[in-house]
């Protein structure tokens, strides 16, 4: 039986098997670095998980006999999404890049409070006796 190899991907893309030094076993597919699915032993086979979550197209995971089985059916449905896991990778890296600053409590608007005008006081009977 002979090995079929993946389908052809751009440049941009790679792939990267766990060795028998890894923690994980399987396979990996990174567009620029950012994880775009994993292909990783479930029971009796292995399952594609995709990472790289898309919310206009979700994409469920897929059951797969072999990390040579996975690696071909992932690499055509990346070849048919090729820009769209470009954009979701672009705002995955901005997302990872941007530090998230501790938000402030935003300070409630004071109420302004009625103007209170003073008036002069009226005299008293006895300070108008003592004048």
């Amino acid at each position: 039986m002979t090995k079929a190899v993946p389908m052809k991907l751009p440049s941009d893309f790679t792939w990267v098997e766990a060795t028998s030094d890894d923690a994980w076993t399987g396979a990996r597919l990174l567009l620029d670095g950012c994880n775009v699915l994993e292909i990783h032993p479930l029971r009796d086979g292995w399952l594609v998980s995709v990472q790289l979550h898309d919310p206009i197209n979700p994409q469920a995971n897929v059951a797969v006999r072999s990390v040579a089985a996975g690696m071909r059916w992932s690499a055509r449905w990346a070849r048919s999404r090729i820009a769209r896991l470009r954009v979701l990778a672009a705002a995955e890296r901005r997302r990872a890049m941007i530090p998230m600053a501790p938000v402030a409590p935003i300070p409630r608007p004071q109420r302004e409070q009625p103007a209170v005008t003073v008036q002069a006081a009226r005299p008293t009977l006895h300070e108008l006796a003592d004048a």
